[in-house]
């Protein structure tokens, strides 16, 4: 038993340590990227193999981070269950999945879920975590990224987007009319005098992030904030709901 929480611990560390040292690359090469242009399109790729930083998703870095994203985001995943409110009857998208770790542990109950992803390394922990149910049918992994999503209209009942990049459009599309969904944005921009661009993509705010949910035509937009220490101060989520039909 010693050895085995030993082992645990040591594994626990690496993991943040490896955590900590990609954040800090990230923060390093984000130094000077004020100046640049944003590109709304380079966020569906950046973190995909090839991409600026695949590191955090890919390769050994991604393994750790697989390991280590179900108990960093543990908290976040209670508030988005909160504010979700899945029922039994529902159909889940979850975009940008990473290892699965939401759909395993607050959608065992729903009918149906889906977990979407750009990294090979978060899916095999996905496919690992979610076995059972993709063997009975009721979930299913896909590979890709959020610009276009593989999906029908109105396929989903509810959508979740939990630190991950997120065309407003494309999952408004794909929610069935009186559909919610629920993001979440690990370190959002928290006041006008910071730059209004980071890693060559916009750095958006509470206001941003509220505006842009309302120009896709989602309604009944609420806010919360919650720590996610030790590797952000605060992630900002928020939850909102495609209009019934009239």
């Amino acid at each position: 038993m010693r050895r085995r929480t030993t082992l645990a611990l040591v594994a626990g560390g690496a993991t943040v340590a490896v955590a900590g040292g990609a954040i800090l690359r990230g923060r390093r090469e984000e130094h000077g990227s004020e100046a640049m242009p944003p590109d709304d399109n380079a966020m569906f790729t950046m973190y995909a193999p090839g991409g600026k930083y695949a590191y955090w998703c890919n390769g050994p870095t991604g393994w750790l981070m697989a390991k280590a994203i179900p108990r960093m985001e543990a908290g976040l995943y209670e508030i988005v269950a909160e504010m979700l409110d899945l029922q039994p009857e529902d159909e889940l998208l979850d975009i940008g999945c990473g290892p699965a770790a939401f759909l395993a542990a607050k959608a065992q109950h729903v009918r149906r879920v889906v977990g979407l992803d750009v990294s090979q390394v978060m899916l095999r922990e996905a496919e690992r975590r979610l076995a059972d149910r993709t063997a009975a049918g009721t979930a299913q992994i896909v590979t890709s990224n959020a610009a276009e999503l593989p999906f029908a209209d109105g396929e989903f009942s509810a959508v979740t987007v939990l630190n991950a990049p997120i065309k407003h459009a494309e999952a408004f599309r794909v929610l069935r009319p009186g559909g919610r969904l629920a993001f979440s944005d690990p370190d959002p921009r928290r006041s006008p005098e910071q730059p209004a661009v980071r890693w060559g993509v916009r750095w958006c705010d509470e206001a941003d992030h509220r505006r842009m949910f309302e120009d896709a035509g989602f309604t009944d937009l609420t806010v919360r904030y919650h720590g996610l220490r030790p590797l952000y101060e605060s992630a900002l989520v928020l939850s909102c709901r495609k209009p019934a039909a009239s």
